[in-house]
């Protein structure tokens, strides 16, 4: 179902045979008309709709999910741009041009070329795929107006593809129209030179173009322009804050749902891009010597050698985080996307203005650092993983440091870590160690960003009622998912998609991920359904469709957030979540960054400054 971090750090930890030599088997996881007029084929009923580029024909589906019965407009393979080939490799999209003829919108079109980790079953991938799909419930009337949500998926900026999302019972039982769309990745979609020949980004900038044609056509679906949404998880969740603080966006969208992830995170950047493309045109024979010689080079290397290239392990190209990712271009990244989000940092107004002015809500997964038990994090055995203390510290804590900031990192950092990562009613319990290793990756990796993110927009946003945190915590019935281990129970990243789009995938990928949920599960994914497009509708998760649980808004004093599980009532909204370790993310850990260990000595002073530091901090988080 959903093809993210994990699986692309699991896979490329398979893909290298110098560290991960066991192949280990993965669980995982309406009068009734739209706008236009609506005929029968022999298979089903199609439905016509008068766009600004041409006439697009859809089909008329029904749909019955938890006991009700809808019908459901669909409308697949709709290009918003044109195809990204030759001279236009490498570059910003253009926009489509007018049809010749109907457009018969009635199957998906290519997902885009991609790390080719994972087999995609019998999807094809071509550099033409920037297409999108529409799920529009059938209206009561022809004035009514449905708000809109536009799907950014994830896939650490490496793969991924919109038609694996089924929208059918999140469109129609939320009553809100569903937009996924394909953005390019990997190479195609962030290579950058760090010049103007090839600024990168081209896959934020398809982003921003399929929000762009949304707004300007959507309303002929039924669709309200005043009440369109974009979401995401995990890289499409860094994807939607990054379309948050884009200027470019001003009115396209009023709303964004960011799950599990944020910018600023270690895998949603990539300072090297430019050394990566010099490294890329070297593997392809091109001169690398000029940056103007080296693109027209690589525009005319064939897209599967491309794909050869970032898809095998011996060329250098296959890491994680993804070689090509995000970069400062100057146009729309231009601030530090690392520290945008740091409390002493400030953004340029327009980018300011447009985020504090957007309904943010977002949140994270009990378990997000499940995904990180690998071998390439220093687990070589994740299935019987049970570290002890001196591993912990000698080799896991410096992984960790080291791939998040990069060497070298000051010994204070690592000695914090250590002590604030133990538990020490029983430091030597190895189950204790474990969780705790779990814990340290998803505080640092997502947890961190989490409240930068909440924290700023709280602080900039005029409107006391705009932002909203979740945290969804339970222990899920199905087995799948992307985490691997058998002992692992818990939530992991990703797995509040399931229950997003109702238990339902594609079948691309169903011999992987084939979930039957359970009946709490059933009735959860309802819940989650409601709040989300409540929050869609009205910017207020708790209307229009009342659940009786009065989800209160996150500001930086009350910290209110909503901890979704099963039967959830008004209890469920609570404040002050992993506060201590949020405070160790987002302020102890920067100031600790700043210093440096000239000598022994001096790494010595650190070492006391930080644990008394860490004393005070943790004395004061006892108010909380």
């Amino acid at each position: 179902m959903q093809l993210d971090v994990v699986d692309v750090v699991y896979r490329i930890t398979l893909t290298n045979k110098k560290f991960y030599k066991r192949t280990m088997a993965a669980q995982r996881v309406s009068v009734l008309f739209l706008l236009g007029t609506v005929t029968t084929v022999s298979a089903f009923q199609i439905t016509s709709v008068e766009t600004k580029i041409g006439t697009i024909n859809g089909k008329v589906e029904n749909v019955t999910w938890f006991g009700e019965t809808f019908k459901i407009h669909k409308y697949f393979g709709i290009p918003f741009a044109e195809p990204p080939v030759g001279e236009l490799r490498f570059k910003k999209p253009v926009p489509k041009s007018s049809l010749n003829k109907p457009l018969d919108a009635f199957n998906h079109s290519h997902a885009c070329h991609q790390v080719t980790i994972y087999k995609l079953g019998n999807v094809s991938t071509d550099e033409d795929c920037l297409y999108l799909n529409i799920y529009a419930p059938e209206r009561q009337s022809e004035n009514e107006k449905l708000a809109v949500m536009v799907w950014i998926y994830g896939g650490s900026f490496m793969h991924g593809f919109s038609d694996i999302y089924v929208a059918d019972n999140l469109a129609t039982y939320g009553n809100v129209i569903i937009v996924t769309f394909n953005y390019r990745i990997s190479v195609w979609g962030f290579l950058s030179t760090g010049d103007e020949y090839a600024p990168g980004n081209y896959g934020l900038w398809d982003q921003h173009m399929a929000i762009k044609w949304v707004h300007d056509n959507i309303a002929v679906f039924g669709g309200d322009t005043e009440r369109i949404t974009v979401f995401g998880e995990s890289a499409g969740s860094a994807s939607v804050i990054f379309q948050t603080l884009y200027p470019g966006n001003k009115g396209l969208f009023q709303r964004a749902i960011a799950q599990s992830g944020s910018i600023g995170a270690f895998w949603s950047i990539n300072k090297n891009n430019p050394q990566n493309a010099q490294h890329l045109g070297s593997l392809a024979k091109c001169d690398t010597r000029n940056n103007e010689a080296l693109i027209a080079c690589l525009r005319d290397v064939p897209a599967q050698k491309l794909e050869e290239f970032v898809s095998e392990f011996s060329y250098g190209l296959l890491t994680f985080p993804s070689p090509f990712a995000p970069y400062i271009d100057g146009e729309f990244i231009n601030y530090d996307q690392e520290h945008a989000f740091d409390s002493d940092n400030t953004l340029p107004k327009d980018s300011q203005d447009i985020f504090a002015a957007i309904d943010l809500m977002t949140g994270v997964i009990s378990k997000e650092g499940s995904v990180f038990v690998l071998p390439m994090f220093g687990v070589m055995d994740p299935e019987h993983f049970l570290p002890n203390r001196t591993f912990f510290e000698e080799e896991l804590v410096p992984i960790f440091l080291n791939t998040l900031y990069g060497e070298p990192v000051p010994r204070s950092v690592r000695a914090s870590t250590t002590v604030e990562y133990t538990k020490w009613s029983n430091p030597d319990n190895e189950y204790n160690i474990r969780d705790e290793f779990v814990s340290m990756w998803g505080d640092g990796t997502f947890v961190a960003g989490l409240f930068r993110t909440l924290n700023k927009h709280a602080t900039l946003s005029s409107n006391l009622n705009n932002t909203y945190m979740y945290y969804f915590d339970e222990e899920p019935d199905f087995t799948g998912g992307f985490a691997p281990m058998t002992w692992f129970k818990k939530l992991g990243h990703g797995e509040d998609i399931p229950f997003l789009f109702g238990f339902l995938h594609s079948g691309v990928t169903k011999e992987e991920f084939n979930v039957i949920p359970s009946p709490w599960e059933e009735t959860l994914s309802r819940d989650f359904i409601r709040l989300w497009t409540n929050f869609a509708k009205t910017g207020n998760p708790n209307l229009p469709d009342d659940m009786n649980i009065n989800w209160v808004a996150y500001t930086k004093t009350s910290q209110h957030y909503l901890h979704l599980s099963r039967n959830m009532t008004s209890a469920n909204v609570k404040q002050y979540w992993n506060q201590r370790r949020a405070k160790f993310w987002t302020s102890l850990v920067p100031e600790l960054m700043k210093t440096t260990c000239i000598s022994a000595a001096s790494c010595q002073r650190s070492l006391t400054s930080a644990l008394i530091f860490l004393f005070i901090l943790l004395k004061t988080l006892m108010l909380y």
